[in-house]
């Protein structure tokens, strides 16, 4: 049987060249998108449209992709979709295979090709998982040392996967109902209502996200009819006379309560400063008589004047021996491998740290909660009872307060109003 002739022109698959291929003046080959058959998820599939004869077959390519992701004139998946280089490369394979098919075959072979549809089938890749995506997104939180949101987001998807253990959970299948399950099965378990809040929005974070990255269609965004809120907490704040009973309490000096009780004063102090930020101070971070650090939740620079109570127990802490090379204080022992390393270090310490307290709270008969938070609270306040602006007591512990020309005027306070509120709100435990 006498082989038919064609003669190839063809068109490579990638941006900026077009997709059609031309096997002779009576066989072409085009991709499109057929706009008549829209899919549950919101796509459209992809089809071969070949002219044969004076006659148009289309075979379906085995994909789909929303409208938006289609360049109809170049006839490739644009760089918007999450997964178009890998897409657009089995696209050209399989064309050109095609190609070589009606090349080489006989008139009856390429009749025959034409005639059943499915001989190529495009190998349509598995949608990422709501668990998928999520393992992505820590990983690359803790590839950029955000360790502290990696692990929410990884406390999130322990507690997601109790509720729904199999790995198969798609985006498409957080609508209202499971989210209202969800929180039901949550709520059964006792699970306090600010973690339920904390985990549904994290969940909604990921959905977000996965729009942006075109992994699932918008109109289906359950979170604006499923509304939560944070239960408001308890006020942490203790009176500046319970913290003045903790600092004149008679403990044996360089115990670990003694040590908690130094670095539970050196916090209130330095208006409020965190346990992770009080432990990573070094001599690099004094100047002048003044307390320079990046806090480590906003990575906000602070500019603390070192007020003479701070400084007595600092200078105990740089005359001892204990006294690590990296840091003033010894909450931690030795500089951290990791970033991941010292969050752990800084989560056990603080445990340890917060328990301690809590004796020191014991021994003055406090019985409400007291926890190296509750210093932050506490210095805000006294100087509220002092008198001071919510304006001041902002700017001091590194809030915006009121609108964008407040924040504006802020910005130029002087360092001296801040200080003067310090030295007033420290020198009251005196």
């Amino acid at each position: 049987m006498k082989l038919l002739k064609l003669t190839a022109r063809t068109s490579h698959v990638h941006e900026g060249m077009q997709l059609t291929i031309k096997l002779s003046t009576m066989v072409s080959i085009k991709i499109i998108l057929d706009k008549r058959r829209v899919k549950s998820d919101g796509t459209y599939p992809l089809n071969y449209q070949i002219y044969f004869n004076r006659k148009t077959r289309t075979r379906y390519a085995g994909l789909s992709v929303r409208v938006d992701d289609w360049d109809e004139k170049l006839q490739v998946i644009k760089k918007g979709h999450h997964n178009y280089k890998v897409l657009n490369s089995k696209l050209k394979k399989d064309l050109a295979d095609m190609q070589s098919e009606l090349l080489l075959g006989t008139e009856s072979d390429v009749n025959s090709y034409l005639k059943y549809p499915n001989k190529i089938v495009l190998a349509i890749p598995p949608k990422i998982t709501v668990y998928q995506f999520a393992y992505n997104l820590i990983a690359d939180l803790k590839s950029i040392d955000k360790v502290g949101n990696a692990w929410v987001y990884e406390s999130t998807v322990n507690a997601l996967k109790g509720f729904y253990p199999k790995d198969d959970l798609a985006f498409e299948q957080i609508n209202y109902l499971f989210l209202d399950s969800y929180q039901k099965y949550l709520l059964l378990r006792e699970i306090k209502p600010n973690s339920i809040y904390l985990y549904i929005r994290t969940i909604r974070i990921f959905y977000n996200k996965a729009i942006r990255q075109k992994l699932v269609d918008k109109s289906l965004y359950p979170f604006d009819d499923f509304k939560l809120k944070p239960e408001r907490t308890r006020k942490r704040a203790v009176n500046k006379d319970l913290i003045k009973q903790i600092k004149n309490l008679d403990l044996i000096k360089n115990t670990t309560i003694w040590h908690v009780r130094n670095w539970f004063l050196l916090s209130f102090y330095l208006i409020g400063i965190s346990i992770i930020d009080l432990a990573l101070l070094g001599p690099k971070n004094v100047h002048n008589g003044r307390i320079e650090y990046k806090r480590k939740k906003t990575g906000k620079w602070y500019d603390i004047k070192v007020v003479p109570q701070a400084s007595e127990i600092i200078q105990v802490y740089i005359a001892s021996e204990r006294q690590v090379k990296d840091y003033i204080l010894p909450i931690i022992n030795s500089k951290p491998k990791s970033e991941e390393n010292l969050m752990r270090i800084v989560k056990s310490r603080t445990k340890l740290i917060n328990k301690y307290i809590k004796r020191l709270g014991e021994l003055i008969e406090y019985d409400g909660d007291i926890t190296s938070y509750t210093v932050r609270h506490s210095w805000a306040t006294t100087a509220k009872k002092m008198g001071y602006s919510n304006e001041v007591i902002a700017e001091a512990l590194g809030h915006e307060y009121g609108n964008a020309i407040t924040n504006v005027y802020l910005d130029k306070f002087d360092k001296q109003v801040v200080d003067e509120a310090n030295e007033r709100v420290c020198s009251s435990l005196d």
